[in-house]
């Protein structure tokens, strides 16, 4: 038989603690806060899909910012433009990803346009471009090209502005990788470069154009003033992909030349944008495109320049300026620049090849580390001196050769 007082708790309903009642009370809100969620959170999931498919099926360009909208998305309406996803804004001093597609110059048939040109190439071209002439004495110098190969370690150039190819002719033949960038159609077409691949038409004007690689340094001679500073953007970007940078500036008028500026105007331009000017590599360079000039270099036998005149190398001892570009500098496949053997030379109180001693002073350079190979300046020669030679030689007027007397007067 069950006790009274049992039966009577049975019957009775069953009383919560005062705890349970507020847990149950929380579990309740929470229930109804994942319930009142789940439209909204579809819905977001809904749009992330949507965006992601159409950025896959329209990537944007190599040459635009990731995420930036096109004009035709202007019209969106508001509800469209807050689903779009938010611009991402790369760092500008960064070295740009790949390779950004060239934009050839847009050609004319003006005749007229043409003829008033007088000396300056560039047929067809729009007047923002050409300005080159068959050979130019005063940006060519063998010298500071030699110099940068052996006292630099620099193993590859990007020659920008880089007319019919002279100076990448040189780089080529001499064993540098090499790329030239010319936006005149007809300085293309007229290019002494044997290789045609190493060269890509782009105009600045268009938009930005950089390479897939990156290189040790950028040879860029009389282009500075022919481009506006509201295309700035456009081949600074090209310029990121260099370690060093080796331009000049026009100090007078010319065709095209819309930015004619004193040195501390381009210094002060691009230590803005974010290069280093070093001014001790400036007047290195300086130095010895003078010592080019004043000593008339030419070949033993005096045959070349196939003109008659002697290497002037004007615009580089006049405006050559060095500019540093630390992001690309800093890469390891660029650690072997400004290459310089450093073990001490006893007898000399300078720098010595580790491993080798000099004159038997140093008795401990068998225990020294030799310096990787990859290190080391390429070797130059006088066959590579003469294949340029005959390059050149095959794609300018000849002159009636001057006399010794004329030649070094």
């Amino acid at each position: 038989m069950v006790p009274p007082n049992q039966n009577q708790n049975q019957n009775q309903p069953r009383s919560f603690t005062p705890i349970q009642v507020v847990a149950i009370i929380c579990l309740l809100l929470i229930g109804q806060t994942l319930l009142t969620s789940i439209p909204t959170n579809m819905r977001v999931i809904s749009n992330q899909i949507s965006t992601t498919n159409q950025l896959s099926d329209n990537p944007a360009p190599a040459n635009t910012l990731v995420g930036s909208t096109s004009e035709s998305s202007s019209s969106s309406s508001s509800s469209e433009q807050q689903q779009q996803p938010q611009p991402q804004y790369v760092n500008p001093f960064d070295i740009p990803v790949g390779a950004a597609m060239a934009l050839p110059s847009i050609r004319h048939q003006d005749e007229k346009k043409d003829k008033s040109r007088g000396i300056y190439g560039g047929k067809g071209d729009g007047k923002h471009l050409g300005g080159f002439t068959d050979i130019d004495m005063m940006g060519i110098s063998p010298a500071v090209w030699k110099y940068l190969v052996q006292h630099w370690t620099v193993q590859s150039i990007l020659d920008v502005g880089c007319g019919r190819g002279t100076s990448t002719s040189w780089f080529y033949t001499h064993g540098l990788r090499t790329l030239c960038v010319e936006g005149s159609h007809d300085a293309v077409e007229q290019s002494m470069i044997p290789d045609k691949s190493l060269i890509v038409e782009h105009d600045y004007s268009r938009g930005p154009w950089w390479p897939e690689q990156t290189f040790d340094a950028v040879w860029s001679v009389e282009f500075l003033e022919h481009v506006n500073v509201h295309n700035h953007y456009n081949y600074i970007s090209t310029f990121r992909k260099a370690a060093i940078l080796l331009v000049t500036s026009s100090h007078w008028g010319g065709w095209h030349h819309v930015e004619v500026h004193k040195d501390e105007w381009w210094i002060r331009k691009y230590e803005a944008y974010g290069f280093h000017y070093d001014d001790t590599l400036t007047q290195q360079i300086r130095k010895v495109g003078m010592e080019e000039h004043f000593n008339k270099n030419t070949t033993a036998d005096g045959t070349f320049p196939v003109n008659g005149e002697s290497y002037n190398a004007q615009h580089v001892w006049s405006s050559m300026k060095v500019f540093l570009n630390p992001v690309v500098a800093a890469l390891p496949q660029h650690a072997h620049l400004f290459g310089e053997f450093g073990c001490f030379n006893t007898r000399t109180k300078g720098h010595r090849e580790c491993g080798f001693p000099t004159a038997g002073h140093e008795t401990g350079a068998a225990l020294e580390t030799p310096l990787e190979k990859s290190y080391y300046p390429y070797n130059l020669t006088l066959a590579q001196d003469e294949d340029w030679y005959q390059i050149v030689k095959a794609n300018i007027p000849t002159k009636p050769p001057k006399t010794s007397t004329e030649l070094f007067e």
